[in-house]
């Protein structure tokens, strides 16, 4: 049956690029320049970040300042690096962490897949600045957006350590991996970031071709994005002049295409699907009450609005928060220099 579907899935897409090539052209187009734009300067340097906190052993050290937080999700201590890294680096960055802790050994499968259901929060860079500073031009309603993300993602969090099986997911929590030499970590965390990142922008240039082609037969563009791409519906529901909370929907689902960049980082992990499915659409629902709760101490002036800034902005490569990741690699780079931050 998967080869079936698989070879009419291929049939589809040949009769899409011979019928349609210049729309097909226009969509990748438009996906490889949002990518350039938008994906690369504000993930790139989180992807670089997440593998070396990992690689070269610094989540040790977070492990030991946020420990009450891994009391709290009840999780080793090992894993919150991750978590913090989740909420700051945008929707893939959160799943970066949790391949690495698994494959070093800090965490087990069971661990890795129950961090998946509340790890994946949209960063500042995009729900601050592109959305609130730029698309809105409101910060404020950029900032209590991320806000809610973060919320909603620490209760999801909170509820599935309630419901985990405890025995099962213990199995390597005190597991101490080799650590990799601090030079040798930086350069192999800068070729995971750029792999991660051609797969990405591989899958974004691709939906955002298939949306183009759907909408010049007359789909409605706002329901394909809002499934399916999250950058191009936050685009659609700022032009409708729908409110905040719609917003918090759409990017606390993060869309199809988003799920599967988190799929692919996460091979060789099962995961199941249909769950993972489910508490994204929980985490949107969760979000979105939490934005309609906060903008009623706001007056009307966040419970709707219009265009008032620019619904096609795109940030640039002097993102604000990538620039702040770079500082604080910098900062875990001095650190690690010191023996004693690796326990020797």
């Amino acid at each position: 049956m998967k080869r079936i579907i698989a070879c009419i899935i291929s049939a589809i897409f040949l009769g899409i690029l011979i019928s349609c090539p210049q729309t097909c052209a226009e969509g990748i187009s438009r996906g490889l320049y949002n990518s350039a734009k938008i994906l690369v300067p504000s993930l790139f340097p989180f992807m670089v970040l997440s593998s070396f906190v990992i690689r070269s052993g610094a989540y040790e050290y977070a492990g030991k300042i946020f420990s009450p937080l891994a009391r709290i999700l009840k999780l080793p201590k090992s894993a919150v690096s991750a978590v913090v890294l989740s909420f700051i680096g945008g929707f893939p960055v959160g799943a970066k962490c949790v391949k690495l802790l698994y494959e070093n050994g800090n965490i087990s499968e069971k661990q890795a897949e129950r961090m998946m259901k509340f790890c994946i929060c949209s960063g500042p860079s995009f729900l601050i600045t592109a959305i609130g500073a730029i698309m809105l031009n409101n910060t404020k309603a950029g900032l209590i957006l991320y806000i809610s993300q973060i919320i909603s993602g620490m209760v999801l969090g909170i509820v599935s350590g309630i419901f985990s099986d405890k025995e099962s997911e213990t199995i390597f929590s005190e597991r101490k991996p080799e650590k990799t030499d601090i030079m040798q970590a930086f350069i192999m965390s800068s070729s995971d970031g750029a792999g991660a990142i051609v797969e990405l922008t591989a899958l974004v240039a691709i939906f955002s071709m298939f949306i183009n082609v759907l909408v010049s037969f007359g789909a409605d563009n706002y329901f394909l994005t809002s499934i399916i791409e999250v950058t191009a519906a936050c685009r659609d529901i700022v032009e409708k002049g729908c409110p905040l909370w719609a917003l918090s929907f759409a990017v606390g689902y993060g869309g199809i295409c988003v799920h599967l960049q988190i799929f692919s980082l996460l091979k060789g992990i099962k995961i199941n699907k249909s769950v993972f499915e489910l508490y994204r659409l929980v985490n949107a629902i969760l979000s979105s009450l939490i934005t309609y709760f906060i903008c009623q101490f706001f007056g009307d002036s966040l419970q709707t609005f219009a265009i008032s800034g620019n619904a096609n902005a795109e940030l640039t490569s002097t993102s604000i928060v990538g620039a702040v990741s770079l500082i604080i690699m910098s900062g875990i780079f001095l650190l690690s220099l010191n023996g004693k931050f690796f326990g020797k």
